[in-house]
């Protein structure tokens, strides 16, 4: 019998178990890269909502917001 789970390794007690999971050896992992976190869907729909909304800035924009934020990255 195979049974299927999610874990969601941003919680710390999750990611604990998971380590430990990978240390049998009667235990198969697939992992899948491509999962989002619940975090990274919430911030993805956020997103396409607020394009929604028509509030979006253009890409030069966001570059200049993000030069004057981190001017550090852009010497």
């Amino acid at each position: 019998m195979i049974k299927t789970f999610d874990i969601d390794i941003t919680n710390n007690k999750a990611l604990a178990l998971y380590n430990y999971i990978k240390t049998l050896d009667f235990i198969y992992l697939k992992e899948e890269s491509n999962i989002l976190t619940t975090e990274q869907k919430r911030v993805i729909d956020k997103g396409l909502e607020q394009l929604k909304n028509g509030e979006s800035k253009t890409h030069e924009e966001v570059m200049n917001e993000t030069k004057k934020r981190y001017p550090n990255l852009f010497k």
